[in-house]
């Protein structure tokens, strides 16, 4: 205790210890709550269905949906590539489309492309499957849509693990 009172004092001469051990006990007491809502936050499950089991939780499943406008304003078709590139295969759900404005949002679920359905779909690893959409059948059916500003897509496993893609700009605001 002795030697750490020299290193403060011959280190920081104008600062009292107490300062310093109250400012560490602060900084590792910041650190234990961060660590322990980062721990409860974990262990609350992204999915609304069943709880994954430890296996399937393991197991390498990544699938990465890229979302692509036409434009960058205002797109008219947008491009929904899905690409696994885990090492093992992923069965797909139909996808949501999430128009979103501010904190509102809507989903729309797409069943199938161009008359064929593809859903559930069975992906391998290292492949790829992209699909237009028109976004104007969206705005024919629900005029409200066109005020949205943002648009994601969001997937599910047939397990449950949820992917979601990056949230383009359809309008500035």
């Amino acid at each position: 205790m002795v030697a750490l009172e020299d290193f403060f004092t011959k280190t920081m001469p104008n600062n009292h210890p107490v300062l310093w051990w109250g400012t560490l006990i602060l900084g590792i007491s910041l650190i234990l709550w961060g660590l322990i809502s980062l721990f409860k936050r974990m262990r609350v499950s992204p999915t609304k269905g069943r709880k994954l089991t430890l296996k399937e939780r393991l197991s390498r499943r990544k699938v990465q949906i890229l979302l692509t406008g036409n434009k960058s304003r205002r797109p008219d078709y947008v491009t929904i590539a899905i690409q696994n590139y885990g090492i093992r295969p992923v069965d797909l759900q139909a996808p949501l489309l999430v128009f979103k404005r501010w904190n509102s949002e809507r989903k729309f679920r797409i069943n199938s492309f161009g008359g064929v359905d593809d859903f559930p779909m069975w992906l391998e690893p290292g492949y790829e499957a992209t699909y237009d959409i028109d976004l104007d059948q969206f705005y024919y059916r629900v005029p409200a849509l066109r005020r949205a500003c943002r648009l994601s897509a969001e997937m599910r496993e047939v397990s449950g693990k949820k992917f979601v893609s990056q949230t383009i700009r359809i309008k500035l605001i």
